[in-house]
C-alpha cells in the first residue's frame, strides 16, 4: 500500500507541474491576412469647399499642385488575427528623381519609411505632408503599406 501511495503522490506532483507548463503555452502571434485600403486621397488647408460643392479627380492617378501644407493621406483597415492584437505597419512613400534631402545625412534619398503602430481591426490613417518646397519633387508618387516585408497595398499620386 505504500508504494502504492508514493506512487499516487509522484503521479500528483508530477501532473502538478505540467498544468501550469501547460497554461503557459504562448498564444499566437499576431497575423495580418491583409488590408482593406478605406480611402486616399489629398488634403490642403488651403482648399475650402463651398457649400454644396462636389470636388472629384477624374484621373485614377490623383494629382495636386502641391505646396507646403498639402498632404496625401490613406486609409486602411487590417485583417488579421487575433483582433486587437498590436502590430506594426511600415508605410513607404517613394518618390520620382532626384528624390529629397535626407535631414540627418544630407543626401538625396527617394524612399521615405516611417512606422505607425496600430491594432488588428484597427481603422489607421497616414499622411505625408509636404513641409516646405524642398520636399515638393513633381512627378509620380507611391504610398506602399507593409507588414514586414510583405506589400499589403499600394496608391499612386502625382504632383504637378
Amino acid at each position: 500500500m505504500s508504494r502504492f501511495c508514493a506512487w499516487l503522490v509522484a503521479v500528483s506532483f508530477v501532473a502538478a507541474l505540467a498544468v501550469p507548463a501547460a497554461a503557459q503555452v504562448p498564444a499566437p502571434a499576431p497575423r495580418i491576412e491583409y488590408v482593406d485600403v478605406e480611402g486616399s486621397g489629398f488634403a490642403d488647408p488651403a482648399d475650402v469647399a463651398q457649400p454644396g460643392k462636389i470636388m472629384r479627380y477624374f484621373s485614377r492617378t490623383p494629382a495636386a499642385n502641391a505646396h507646403p501644407g498639402t498632404a496625401f493621406g490613406m486609409t486602411v483597415k487590417t485583417v488579421g488575427q487575433p483582433e486587437g492584437a498590436e502590430v506594426v505597419l511600415r508605410w513607404v512613400w517613394k518618390l520620382p528623381r532626384p528624390g529629397v534631402k535626407d535631414a540627418k545625412t544630407g543626401k538625396l534619398v527617394r524612399q521615405i519609411d516611417e512606422e505607425v503602430p496600430t491594432k488588428i481591426g484597427a481603422l489607421v490613417q497616414h499622411n505625408f505632408e509636404f513641409r516646405d518646397k524642398e520636399q515638393i519633387v513633381p512627378g509620380k508618387w507611391r504610398a506602399e503599406v507593409y507588414d514586414g516585408l510583405r506589400r499589403l497595398a499600394v496608391r499612386r499620386f502625382a504632383i504637378k
